[in-house]
């Protein structure tokens, strides 16, 4: 755990449901956010031997409706009020060589599993509205949620759909009270796309904790204040918008 988790309880008093919270950008968000003082409940496909205080595991199969509905349970009946969507996977491969099962794992998984825990978390939030509660919608993307590259046609265009998930969810929102962020990460260091962290190559990528960070950021603000997004990169990476 960061030294950067040891730090205030900034959040003290939140109850915040996280996917894909089993490691990497997840894991941290997770352990950064319960050390700041919230009640975590942290869903992902494999949660055996995670112990992390302050944080609740549970089975979440975010392409399965009735897994996102049994977690959403869970987290709405102990009163959550913020929702973290992070789960995602990739598959990159020339347009012509995409398969239906590569298109079918990224899109449910990246999009799906989005418009399913929309579903049902929000008429939680809504209910929160009516008792004068806001509420809080974090949805990690990538930097390439505004961009695309070759090889990257199906994984851009699953992060271009959450995009636009992202900003119709705040002009829906705005009838009921609740805040929705976008957090764009450029290259980091996971396990992602089959990665194992810390080789020397990735020694300049983000760090999750560097991602954990600006999901802090955008839930400690002001009430009055709504943090659209955060487009964040290594210095090492070239400049991309």
């Amino acid at each position: 755990m960061s030294e950067r988790t040891e730090s205030g309880k900034l959040l003290a008093g939140r109850t915040i449901a996280v996917t894909g919270a089993s490691k990497g950008i997840g894991l941290a968000i997770a352990e950064l956010l319960a050390a700041n003082g919230a009640s975590v409940f942290g869903g992902a496909r494999d949660v055996d031997g995670l112990h992390v205080s302050g944080v609740t595991f549970a089975v979440l199969d975010v392409t399965s409706e009735s897994s996102m509905a049994a977690f959403a349970d869970v987290a709405t009946s102990a009163g959550v009020d913020t929702l973290i969507n992070n789960a995602g996977v990739g598959a990159f491969a020339p347009i012509d060589e995409i398969s239906v099962a590569d298109y079918r794992q990224v899109m449910d998984t990246n999009v799906l599993g989005v418009i399913l825990a929309c579903r049902y978390f929000i008429p939680h939030f809504k209910h929160r509205h009516t008792q004068g509660r806001s509420s809080q919608v974090i949805n990690i993307t990538s930097d390439v949620s505004a961009r695309t590259f070759a090889h990257g046609g199906l994984y851009t265009a699953s992060k271009h759909a959450q995009r636009a998930l992202t900003q119709a969810l705040s002009y829906e929102g705005e009838n009921f009270g609740l805040r929705v962020t976008e957090i764009r990460p450029g290259m980091t260091d996971t396990y992602f796309n089959g990665n194992v962290p810390g080789s020397a190559d990735r020694s300049h990528d983000l760090r999750p904790i560097d991602i954990a960070d600006a999901v802090l950021y955008a839930l400690a603000a002001p009430a009055h204040v709504r943090v659209d997004e955060v487009l964040v990169h290594p210095v090492a990476q070239d400049v991309a918008f």
